[in-house]
């Protein structure tokens, strides 16, 4: 019993040792975390950069479809049944090619008929006329046979045009992207027989800001990108920009560009148009320097060993650089690292 007791009581002395020495060593660790906290940090490592003049390249892009510069829906001038078709769906026209053919026998019958009329006033004008030259018919009878002669000279023209129209041609050059006829189908005056696309020349309509709209110019040389052809860029020429704008305050900006033979672009295709507009020279900083957001963007320059804060008022930017509009003079040291912490009046340490 004794032997036990004296070994429960080494056991309880040792216990009560180690945590002595636990809680002296905890003691010395919070004792050193203290002192580490409230050491005074005499100066903040930071990197700067100068603040230089210079333009902020960046280009005003805007998006829209292409569209053909022609598009005609052609239709009938005349009457009558289609007795062939030349021009189908898909194929390229000329200016003047014939399209299709209506039946023009009747119409045929209707000119030589005119021209028959015409012929004989011809001769009752050239008669007459010899009579009254001789004061055997009066000025009356002359007088009718001649307006009788232009008379049957319009019907002749009336005539003949209506027998060119049995011939449907088409008024311009480009591609039939549709068509509504068939052979033996019944055709009246209005009757829609195709649609005519001319895709030589093609526009592209955008619109621009108000910001945007005073930066270019008409007769401007504009990029054109396609998705369709990622690694090309199409020379494009500003031909109009809108006097007014639409309900959104946007101006519509019409690009006329020439269709490029290798490529041969379509109407209705996306696209891109990037106008290459001229910045004033204005003050550059690396975007990273601003602190806060770009609405209240605040910056910290190195005066004197110490970080001075800056309000700052920024104008355009790109993913690497902002304008500076005020806050900031040129070749003033803006720091870029290690302001995340600052306060106003720190010292610091600039390192390279």
């Amino acid at each position: 019993m004794k032997r036990s007791g004296i070994i429960a009581l080494v056991v309880a002395i040792a216990v009560i040792g180690l945590i002595g020495l636990k809680l002296s060593g905890n003691r010395k660790e919070f004792r050193d975390n203290v002192a580490f906290a409230q050491r005074k940090i005499e100066k903040i490592p930071v990197s700067v950069e100068a603040a230089t003049r210079g333009v902020l390249a960046k280009n005003v892009a805007a998006t829209g479809t292409l569209e053909a510069s022609d598009v005609l829906n052609l239709v009938s001038e005349t009457q009558g049944k289609i007795i062939n078709i030349y021009k189908e769906k898909g194929d390229r026209i000329s200016k003047g090619e014939v399209i299709a053919k209506v039946d023009d026998e009747v119409i045929s019958a209707n000119v030589l008929t005119a021209e028959a009329n015409y012929e004989q006033m011809q001769k009752d004008v050239e008669r007459l006329t010899r009579l009254s030259e001789q004061n055997a018919v009066t000025k009356h009878d002359l007088e009718q046979a001649t307006i009788g002669l232009k008379k049957a000279k319009a019907d002749l023209i009336s005539a003949k045009k209506a027998l060119g129209n049995t011939s449907i041609k088409s008024p311009i050059a480009g591609y039939i992207n549709n068509d509504f006829i068939t052979v033996g189908q019944l055709l009246g005056p209005g009757s829609p027989v195709c649609e005519i696309v001319n895709n030589n020349k093609l526009k592209l309509n955008v619109r621009v800001s108000e910001s945007d709209v005073y930066k270019i110019e008409k007769g401007q040389t504009v990029d054109v990108l396609l998705s369709v052809f990622p690694d090309r860029k199409f020379a494009g020429k500003i031909t109009a920009i809108a006097e007014k704008a639409d309900g959104a305050m946007k101006f519509n900006v019409e690009i006329t560009l020439e269709n490029d033979v290798n490529a041969h672009l379509r109407s209705g295709l996306y696209a891109e148009a990037e106008f290459n507009v001229k910045n004033e020279e204005k003050i550059i900083l690396n975007k990273s320097s601003i602190v806060g957001s770009m609405e209240s963007p605040v910056v910290y320059v190195v005066e004197n060993g110490k970080a001075v804060k800056r309000n700052i008022i920024i104008g355009q930017s790109n993913d690497k650089q902002v304008e500076v509009l005020s806050g900031i003079n040129p070749d003033e040291q803006v720091i870029i690292s290690g302001q995340l912490n600052l306060k106003d009046g720190d010292e610091v340490n600039v390192v390279k």
